[in-house]
């Protein structure tokens, strides 16, 4: 019994790769993995890390400084932006006091009224032989 114990010991240490094996593996993966690393340029590219020229103690600094400028440039967009009565009166927007999600239904609604009063006023249109018959028109105008 102690033979055969001694014997699956053997085989356990001949499958096991020796120290030296373990740590040159490590040593070629970390090597592959460096060599697949991306570029600063490419890091910057896909804004990993920002594009700079300004030393790292300044960069927060910059970084702030740039923020305060967009804040500024939008503060003074919204400032300069037109009311909602300067909108309805050049007809960008709709005069309404209807909730936005009703606008459409009332737009809708509003086209339907006016085709309605259109077909009721073609339908009480007077023909072309009464308006001869009132003289409107002249024959030759028919």
């Amino acid at each position: 019994m102690d033979s055969s114990l001694v014997d699956q010991q053997q085989q356990q240490q001949q499958q096991q790769p020796k120290p030296d094996h373990l740590a040159q593996d490590r040593i070629d993966l970390m090597e592959k993995k460096i060599e697949r690393r991306p570029t600063r340029e490419e890091l910057e590219d896909h804004n990993v890390l920002k594009k700079t020229n300004v030393a790292p103690a300044l960069q927060a600094k910059e970084q702030e400084l740039e923020r305060s400028r967009l804040e500024d440039r939008l503060e003074h967009m919204l400032e300069r932006r037109p009311t909602r009565e300067e909108l309805e009166d050049h007809n960008v927007l709709k005069k309404t006091n209807v909730a936005p999600a009703l606008q459409a239904k009332e737009l809708e609604l509003e086209r339907s009224l006016l085709e309605d009063k259109l077909e009721h006023m073609l339908e009480r249109r007077p023909t072309a032989d009464k308006l001869l018959e009132q003289h409107i028109l002249t024959p030759e105008d028919c």
